[in-house]
């Protein structure tokens, strides 16, 4: 309802298990590797569990997508079964035929035996996947153990993934699942997320959706009251921005305040749920105050009754004076300003089992001076490097090392340690982060250098400077060194991840369209008088007619864009890279694409 009133294509706060828009937080980055890890080990169980709501089944909807093309995955979703519907279920899922309604249990294991072991006899590994499996019996535990005792000589047959809530943990604590308990090789808690997330993960579902500036409509302030309402919870966090989105939507406004949020949580939760963790709630503080009036009054009462006895005792007189009082001031929290660096997990597999990730070409540039530099001087190095010995070489491919060498093609010297989050930062030199899923293809259009997040075989992120694309292959910046990469070895790792700097419009929230009245319409008139070659351009109407939509088609038509007359953030991308010389471009050697 709300989407194209924010210019958004469709709703990012669903709480369908959507793997495009999951944030990898740390302890999501290091769930999804236990799963992969735990899958590459081959036998015995993984448990992933998590407090309601944490993104326990869309880390296995993200898993899922990166299993090996030689593994045949099972899915049960409803695991209230006895031992008997739960063999059939996973009969099902494999495509096991079996015929009759009176088959024994052992029936149905030696059907899935022989299934097994046929294939792998053709090189392939099935994987059986169970959710809410804390509602799982402790006989059907007992049955899936039996189900992990099919193997050969070399290998278990049958690798078994549980995501649960927290008490699963203590299920397969009880002495008579102790066997059970041993055949765990990877097991991962799910927390919620902390304050210094809230925002990146806001932020990062605004943007896959299409907003061009997610901190507009969820401001810093509004960003700190959903952390005290949701408590980190990514789902409560989606309920509430979806309901404070349809409230804004329904007061005509471009962005959600804390009211908002407060009236949202409530329809939400609850009235009496919606508290501060660390606060008492209004009632409880009221029914204390009344309890304890009668014994304040009466403790008042005593010292002016001592205070008296004191005066008529004393001789003389006496100088009263009053008590000071020291003021403190609390200095506000900032949610999104402080950068953590993730470090290695000990449970993290070692590097040694890791994948490589396809072949690069790297070579020894030097730091770029000037905004836009030309990575073309630089190209035809035979050297081939694996991932890993490209981060032996260049160091580690974090987010916020590629935020420096692209904030450095801007002009713009950038340091995690003291400039706070990335995004904010960049705002503050008068850009915005654009965060967008899609193609190389809209990449190029574009025109813009953009940092692409890369998944290895392991589920680890990394993290690039895309400066050149050519007919075969891309080029990255990585703290001053240039590596070279194959298209095809590209898509293997890259699901369309990729975020940009633009330079957004002076008080620009949505999309300008035909009939609207806008400050930002006078700006996109100038805009076009450079574009035109005017040669005095000169701020426009603020309303936008008919003729400034004519001109906007003729110039989305010119640069490919879809010929609408809506001046969205593609067609201002552009306009601002044909109209400011300063703006970097991305390097296309189109004689070779």
């Amino acid at each position: 309802m709300y989407e194209s009133y924010f210019g958004l294509k469709e709703a990012p706060f669903s709480i369908a298990p959507n793997p495009n828009y999951l944030y990898m937080s740390r302890q999501h980055n290091e769930a999804l590797a236990h799963l992969i890890y735990g899958v590459e080990r081959e036998g015995g169980f993984i448990l992933l569990t998590g407090e309601v709501g944490t993104g326990k089944t869309t880390i296995c909807r993200c898993f899922l997508e990166q299993v090996p093309e030689n593994a045949d995955v099972a899915f049960i979703l409803n695991p209230k079964l006895d031992s008997k519907q739960l063999l059939e279920s996973i009969c099902d899922e494999l495509s096991i035929n079996y015929v009759g309604d009176s088959l024994t249990i052992k029936d149905y294991t030696d059907h899935i035996n022989e299934r097994l072991l046929r294939s792998h006899s053709k090189g392939r590994h099935t994987v059986l996947v169970i959710d809410e499996a804390q509602n799982l019996s402790p006989i059907v535990l007992e049955q899936l153990r039996l189900l992990t005792n099919l193997e050969t000589n070399e290998k278990k047959l049958l690798q078994i993934i549980l995501l649960g809530q927290p008490e699963l943990q203590d299920i397969f604590l009880k002495p008579e699942l102790r066997q059970l308990n041993q055949r765990v090789t990877a097991r991962f808690h799910l927390d919620a997320l902390s304050k210094e997330e809230i925002s990146p993960y806001v932020y990062h579902r605004l943007a896959v959706s299409g907003c061009a500036i997610p901190e507009v409509v969820f401001p810093e302030k509004s960003i700190q009251k959903l952390y005290s309402l949701s408590k980190g919870i990514p789902r409560v966090i989606n309920l509430i921005c979806d309901r404070s989105l349809l409230g804004a939507y329904a007061e005509n406004k471009k962005i959600v305040d804390t009211r908002l949020l407060q009236i949202a949580a409530r329809e939400i939760l609850g009235k009496g749920l919606v508290l501060h963790k660390d606060s008492k709630p209004l009632e409880f503080l009221k029914a204390e105050a009344s309890r304890h009036w009668v014994a304040v009054l009466g403790l008042c009462v005593a010292c002016l009754a001592l205070g008296v006895v004191i005066a008529n005792t004393i001789s003389g007189s006496s100088t009263v004076q009053a008590p000071s009082e020291e003021i403190v001031a609390n200095e506000p929290f900032n949610a999104i300003g402080k950068v953590s660096r993730p470090e290695a997990s000990a449970d993290s597999p070692p590097a040694s089992l890791q994948s490589s990730m396809g072949k690069w070409t790297v070579k020894n540039i030097p730091e770029p001076t000037s905004v836009g530099i030309s990575a073309s001087s630089y190209l035809g190095v035979d050297d081939q490097f694996t991932l890993n010995d490209i981060i032996l070489q260049a160091g580690e491919l974090s987010k916020e090392l590629s935020y420096v060498s692209l904030l450095k093609l801007w002009g713009i010297y950038y340091s995690p340690e003291t400039s706070g989050f990335a995004c904010r930062y960049a705002k503050k030199n008068g850009i915005n982060c654009l965060s967008k899923i899609g193609s190389i293809g809209l990449i190029s259009h574009l025109g813009l250098p953009a940092i692409l997040t890369l998944f290895d075989d392991v589920g680890n992120k990394h993290h690039l400077v895309l400066q050149e694309i050519s007919n075969n292959s891309v080029h990255f910046i990585v703290g001053g060194r240039q590596f070279a990469m194959s298209v095809v070895e590209l898509h293997r790792f890259w699901r369309g991840h990729f975020t940009v700097l633009w330079k957004r419009p002076p008080q620009y929230i949505s999309p300008l369209q035909p009939g609207s009245i806008s400050p930002v319409n006078r700006w996109l008139g100038k805009q076009l008088d450079t574009y035109e070659g005017v040669d005095q351009p000169s701020l426009g109407r603020s309303y936008y007619d008919d003729a400034l939509a004519s001109r906007v088609k003729s110039f989305q038509q010119d640069v490919g864009e879809q010929a609408d007359g809506i001046a969205g953030v593609n067609t201002l991308i552009l306009l601002s890279k044909y109209t400011d010389k300063n703006i970097p471009s991305l390097k296309l050697e189109r004689g070779r694409m």
